[in-house]
């Protein structure tokens, strides 16, 4: 019995809420309303993370410290062959403002030297605090047959230089 009265008390409250109808304006809102709000948010999202590209902006070399995300930095296959290009995926990490810039890579013989390059903005810069991963590609070829070393030059989160290598069986 005590069940039904809740039930009922619910069923009461429901109805009382259903009948209540606010006053609302039916005037019908501006055209132009939805695209001046899109056009404030986009204009701050245009000063708050401008081009890297501009003046002020400093090459330096990338972060490879993944900061505890699990992504790996450096990726490259188990086993190539000799005179043929491969593909290596490095990762640099950075701010939201922060875009790769290139890479120097220097292979001699069965050893190949990757130094990953990124593009800061000018520090009064207004970018979003988050931390973004930039991947990207490297063909790189190996002479002989044999154990190839791939080393990732760059640098940590705290400024000091790190140095990653993936070992991989080069096949004639």
């Amino acid at each position: 019995m005590g069940e039904a009265r809740a039930g009922s008390a619910r069923l009461v409250a429901i109805r009382q809420t259903a009948a209540y109808t606010p006053h609302m304006s039916t005037q019908p809102r501006p055209a132009f309303a939805g695209a001046s709000v899109l056009v404030l948010v986009l204009g701050s999202a245009a000063v708050g993370c401008r081009s890297a590209a501009e003046p002020g902006s400093r090459r330096v070399v990338g972060i490879i410290d993944n900061g505890g995300t699990g992504i790996t930095p450096l990726v490259v296959p188990d086993t190539v062959y000799v005179q043929v290009p491969f593909l290596a995926t490095v990762t640099t990490f950075g701010g939201a403002c922060d875009h790769p810039d290139g890479s120097d890579v220097s292979t001699r013989g069965l050893l190949a030297d990757v130094t990953p390059y990124d593009l800061l903005p000018p520090p009064e810069t207004i970018c979003i605090a988050l931390l973004r991963a930039s991947p990207r590609s490297i063909a790189l070829t190996f002479t002989a047959p044999g154990t190839g070393v791939v080393r990732l030059h760059g640098r940590s989160f705290g400024g000091g230089d790190v140095t990653l290598q993936r070992v991989v069986v080069v096949r004639p």
